[in-house]
């Protein structure tokens, strides 16, 4: 009887003055009107879903945490707010590597900061630091010199989740070791 009732009420709606009440012509009308409710809310709740799995997939991330575009397939660096290098002159020797999350690192246990204009490419065997103006800086597996210094993480750094726990060191001047 619901059917029915808002058979009649959509036929009004849609302007008509007749209504075919045939009964093979109502069940039509009545099937097709449940398959097209029956999209709907198939379609609502995928969309539903998607904003619900969508939503918890930047609550992984703090909201700060974007990485850029330019890095490497599921590679990270952690990035300071500068633009760039440290202008601290103290220096250590390391060689770049990547741990099991896809986070470049010095050996050790020391976390580094690039300027966040720095990205990498490559992959976790063959990998590449570019600067801001896309000039390689620094390659995997190459023993380098890297100037900077000492300092402390903060809050509105990206990549954070690279941050290995032990010293921190403000990139600076870059060159191979000799």
């Amino acid at each position: 009887m619901t059917d029915l009732r808002e058979l009649l009420h959509t036929t009004a709606a849609e302007g008509s003055d007749a209504v075919d009440l045939a009964p093979d012509v109502v069940v039509d009308r009545i099937r097709h009107r449940r398959t097209r409710n029956r999209r709907r809310t198939l379609v609502a709740a995928a969309l539903a879903t998607a904003v619900v799995v969508g939503g918890g997939a930047w609550t992984i991330l703090p909201s700060a945490e974007k990485p850029p575009v330019a890095d490497g397939v599921g590679l990270h660096l952690v990035r300071s707010d500068a633009d760039g290098p440290s202008g601290m002159e103290a220096a250590f020797q390391t060689r770049l590597t990547v741990d099991a999350r896809g986070c470049v690192q010095a050996s050790g246990q020391v976390t580094l900061v690039w300027p966040r204009t720095y990205t990498v490419r490559g992959d976790a065997k063959s990998f590449e630091i570019l600067d801001g103006a896309n000039n390689v800086v620094a390659r995997s597996g190459v023993l380098l010199n890297i100037g900077g210094g000492g300092g402390g993480l903060r809050d509105n750094w990206t990549g954070l989740q690279c941050a290995t726990g032990g010293s921190v060191w403000l990139v600076g001047e870059i060159s191979p070791a000799r």
